[in-house]
């Protein structure tokens, strides 16, 4: 019996169940890929931002692009990755349009910050563009479509990334820009006025002279400090004159100007 007893508690010691071996580690689920439909929209020109000049903008290869359906053609502003500005200058092109006089091939011109396509749209009408827009020699096209040619009746949209101003039917945008006054003038319509123009405006003490361009509707002069201080402007269209006062560089006050007044 003596013998016995170390015998049971041995057998009882090695008796002591196995601890299990640790799990392994679960693998990180794999990141869950961009929606497919999200892929799509982007690759197909559609973009959500906001547009900062009332049209629509679309994704062509590394840059973006606005259009704004106008009676008296169509503006493309033209700008980077994030939708900075980007000036024109380095840009052509192409648009084929279908408006209410059929379909025509329109060669883009610049004109001031925007590329310009000539074509008589009708006003509220639909219409439709084919871009082709060339940099560094590389051609990209996006369609463009509205059911709404032109701004309504008094829109105050900034077109040229100023502050738009009004007196009667005429509106008035102001954005100076390296050095120069730059004043927009529109119809009720925001159709650039076309009709002799002339007009001066005044900055602090200083007087100048504005230069009319028919093809666009901008009154500008060169100054070293444009843009620097709030400015008047006196305008003369055909037989109506009148004045309108902005602030420092054109930039909105956080609304818009109905004033003015004739002289």
């Amino acid at each position: 019996m003596r013998l016995l007893l170390p015998l049971l508690v041995l057998t009882a010691c090695s008796s002591e169940p196995t601890p299990p071996a640790p799990s392994p580690t679960p693998a990180a689920a794999p990141a869950p890929a961009a929606p497919a439909a999200e892929a799509a929209g982007h690759a197909s020109g559609e973009h959500a931002h906001a547009s900062p000049h009332g049209g629509m903008v679309k994704t062509v290869g590394q840059h973006h692009v606005e259009a704004l359906f106008m009676p008296g053609g169509i503006m493309f502003y033209v700008s980077d990755s994030a939708q900075n500005a980007l000036p024109v200058a380095g840009f052509s092109g192409t648009a084929v349009i279908q408006g209410p006089g059929g379909v025509e091939t329109v060669t883009l011109s610049p004109m001031g910050d925007h590329l310009h396509a000539v074509a008589k749209l009708a006003q509220r009408d639909r219409a439709s563009a084919v871009l082709t827009l060339t940099s560094d020699g590389k051609a990209q096209s996006v369609t463009f479509e509205t059911a709404s040619v032109g701004l309504a009746e008094h829109d105050h949209t900034s077109l040229h990334g100023g502050q738009v101003s009004m007196w009667r039917d005429y509106h008035v945008e102001y954005a100076a820009k390296d050095g120069e006054y730059r004043f927009w003038l529109t119809d009720a319509k925001r159709v650039a006025v076309a009709a002799a123009a002339s007009g001066s405006v005044k900055d602090g003490e200083t007087v100048l002279p504005l230069t009319f361009d028919a093809a666009t509707g901008m009154l500008s002069a060169k100054a070293e400090g444009a843009g620097s201080r709030p400015v008047t402007v006196d305008v003369k269209v055909g037989e109506e004159s009148f004045s309108l006062g902005f602030n420092a560089g054109g930039a909105s006050a956080g609304g818009h100007d109905h004033g003015g007044h004739a002289h």
